[in-house]
């Protein structure tokens, strides 16, 4: 892993875990869904989401909410959680951006990477930001540009979020072109997943991706929350040839020194081998 982040050949997947050691006060899916739940109109509703949420149905909780909610009134709850002001800082993507890698892809709907890839970079993280919506994305996949992908949307445009099971099956529906050169970045990258645990909706489906396209030698990496059994560790290096690095379960403060030793070897390894 270390030899293919230090020669530029990976891809990093990036998860709400990451958002969440720079700002404690940012949801996880099912607590965002939790609160957004609460001015649902039904109390049956509400009740049946809970039960969804406690059964990990996080797709189908989050269609009840839209479902039931005023689009102008879901738009103000999401901002009001994933756009806060002033953005805040983190050494976390200090050390993500010093991996320099040419694409970063995140399924968060915040700004935390392209504000803090700025910030970091003194202004000169020349990162450009595309989104599902985009698209010239192979365009500039193709350019020499750096890149950020926001698979799911960003909060800056909460009306193109994807969220629930519709708006998945509508965005995939509706700019295949990008999410065809997802697939075939998936297919010819390593993939380093940062910041998902192992039950994230979001990494079931891009897993699924990963299995649908063709076999390789070569792995795929993702730092998750220790797993309860060894069997699941092998069924998901024999399903989708991903390796665990494991950390204590419900530890994520660990997550950023993780990567600030991963950043440490990475560089290490070019120096050794005089590459820029």
């Amino acid at each position: 892993m270390i030899r293919e982040l230090a020669d530029r050949r990976a891809l990093i997947f990036v998860g709400a875990g990451l958002s969440k050691a720079a700002h404690p006060m940012m949801p996880t899916w099912p607590s965002l869904l939790f609160d957004l739940s609460a001015k649902l109109p039904k109390k049956s509703d509400i009740a049946l989401v809970k039960k969804l949420i406690g059964q990990y149905r996080l797709l189908d909780a989050a269609q009840i909410i839209t479902d039931g909610t005023e689009r102008p009134d879901l738009n103000a709850a999401l901002q009001r959680f994933f756009q806060p002001r002033p953005v805040p800082h983190h050494d976390v993507y200090k050390d993500l951006l010093q991996l320099d890698q040419k694409i970063v892809v995140t399924t968060n709907y915040d700004e935390f990477l392209e504000r803090n890839f700025d910030h970091h970079s003194g202004g000169n993280a020349a990162y450009s930001v595309r989104k599902h919506t985009s698209g010239d994305l192979l365009s500039v996949v193709r350019s020499p540009q750096s890149l950020i992908v926001k698979m799911h949307g960003c909060i800056s445009e909460p009306n193109d979020l994807v969220l629930d099971r519709m708006s998945f099956f509508k965005a995939k529906q509706r700019y295949h072109g990008f999410f065809s050169v997802m697939a075939a970045l998936l297919t010819t990258h390593t993939i380093l997943f940062l910041g998902y645990s192992l039950g994230d909706p979001d990494l079931q489906i891009i897993l699924e991706n990963i299995h649908s396209v063709s076999e390789s030698t070569h792995g795929h990496y993702a730092l998750l929350p220790k797993i309860e059994h060894r069997s699941v560790v092998r069924a998901i290096k024999q399903s989708y040839n991903i390796s665990c690095i494991e950390y204590p379960a419900g530890n994520h403060a660990v997550v950023p020194d993780c990567l600030k030793v991963l950043q440490e070897a990475v560089v290490a390894s070019r120096a050794a081998r005089g590459v820029a």
